[in-house]
Order: C-alpha cells, then sequence, then structure tokens
C-alpha cells in the first residue's frame, strides 16, 4: 500500500503533461493526495541547472550513452554537472521487497474464499504466489516484524540521502534500467528480473517524481534515461525532460 503509484506513459512530454495535469489534485476519498496547481508547459523556464549524476553499478555501455546524452544537454544549455554519492543506493532492491511482501501479503487476505469461493492462492500467478509466501514469511510471529521494521530503516536512510543531494544539485540523472533486456523465452532468475528495478525503485521509496525519456538505442535496443526531481517539483522535471526531448 505504501509504494502503490500512478505511472503513465506518452508518446512526448506534452503529452504526457497533459495527462498529469488531468490525474493530479484533491480526492476526497484519498488521504495521500495534495491539492497542486496546474503546470503549463509554456510557461516553465529553466534557470542554470546544476545536474547530479550518481555513481551507480549498470551496463558500460548505458552508462556512456547517458553520459553522453547529459554532456550534450549540459553544453548546449550552460548547465552544470557535478559527481555525486548515494553511498546505500544498492540497497533498494533489499529494502523494496520486504515492504513489498508484507504489505501485499496483509492486503490480499481479504480474498479468503468467502466472497469469491476460492482464495487468491488457489488462482493466482506465479508471482503474485512468490509474494503472498514471502509476506507471510516475513510477518510470522516469531520475527515480530523485524525484517520490515529494518527495510523500513532502510528506506528512510534512502530518503534522507536523497534529501541531502538535493540540497547540492537541481536533479539526479541517471539510467532508467541498468541492463538491457533479456530474450522472450530466455530463462533468468528471479534476482535478476527484480534487478531491473534497481535504479527506478530508489524513486519510489523516497516518494519523490521521477521521468523516464527515451535517449538511443543500444544494439537497436531503446535506452530511457531517468530523471528525479525534489518532492513537489514536477514542473522542474517536464522543463529539464522537454530539453532532452528537443
Amino acid at each position: 500500500m505504501s509504494l502503490d503509484q500512478i505511472g503513465t506513459f506518452a508518446r512526448n512530454i506534452k503529452d504526457a503533461l497533459l495527462l498529469l495535469n488531468v490525474i493530479k489534485g484533491k480526492d476526497e476519498k484519498e488521504a495521500t493526495s495534495f491539492d497542486s496547481k496546474e503546470i503549463n508547459l509554456e510557461n516553465l523556464k529553466n534557470k542554470k541547472i546544476k545536474i547530479g549524476v550518481p555513481e551507480i553499478k549498470a551496463d558500460e555501455k548505458i552508462l556512456k550513452l547517458v553520459e553522453k546524452r547529459v554532456e550534450e544537454l549540459a553544453e548546449r544549455e550552460g548547465w552544470k554537472i557535478e559527481k555525486i554519492k548515494l553511498p546505500h543506493i544498492d540497497l533498494a532492491i533489499q529494502t523494496y521487497y520486504p515492504i513489498c511482501y508484507v504489505e501485499f501479503f496483509s492486503s490480499t487476505r481479504r480474498f479468503d474464499g468467502r466472497r469469491y469461493g476460492r482464495k487468491i492462492e488457489e488462482v493466482c500467478g506465479e508471482e503474485v504466489l512468490r509474494r503472498i509466501l514471502g509476506g507471510q514469511e516475513i510477518s510470522q510471529s516469531e520475527y515480530r516484524g523485524r525484517y520490515y521494521r529494518k527495510a523500513l530503516v532502510a528506506k528512510k536512510m534512502i530518503r534522507q540521502e536523497l534529501e541531502k543531494a538535493f540540497k547540492k544539485v537541481d536533479c539526479i540523472i541517471l539510467p532508467t534500467v541498468p541492463k538491457l533486456p533479456h530474450k522472450i523465452g530466455e530463462k533468468i532468475s528471479v534476482e535478476e528480473m527484480y534487478n531491473y528495478d534497481a535504479l527506478t525503485i530508489p524513486a519510489n521509496l523516497t516518494e519523490i517524481p521521477a521521468m523516464s525519456v527515451p535517449v538511443g538505442k543500444i544494439d537497436g535496443v531503446p535506452v530511457g534515461l531517468q530523471i528525479m526531481v525534489p518532492r513537489f517539483e514536477e514542473g522542474r522535471m517536464f522543463s529539464i525532460a522537454r530539453e532532452f526531448e528537443k
């Protein structure tokens, strides 16, 4: 529940912003929603942006392509690039899944077979079952929520690191996915599958805006670049994304 988010797709920055302006705003039936002003792309003007580029683990080809695009934009716009460190960003996967598993297990207990005739465990797919059983295991009384609480501590730590970084830079740019996709039908481990999320999970954990924009291809495969900004700075995110789109 604490990780739920709306992930939208669009063909261009303008359409993505149009969609955001439609779905954003206060919802009286949703306690975590908030009021926000409409973002107008035409009124967004960038100051001299300082881009933060973190040290991360990813495919060398992807890193080089993203670095090239960032350098091209910085040179064109007169922006600055600063290397930053996020020491605990590598813990994002290990932090995300205990929280996800426990909350997923808890939220599916209502599907106990009384209303629909069958329990969710009897009809769900492999990944759903994995999350239910994993959450059940972590939630067992002898653990007393120890692993869940540790994950929440790590989540707070990652959030504090990003907040600290945003005091130095206006945005953080990194690849969207750390590796190129595997072939259709190719068997990979669960760990390898989860690792695709390594660079997008931090924004989800820390509740900050993030956007992926296409920046080129490697061996014919499209590659995305991710823009992260501080909380409630969607306007800045869209204005930076628009420059990459140009």
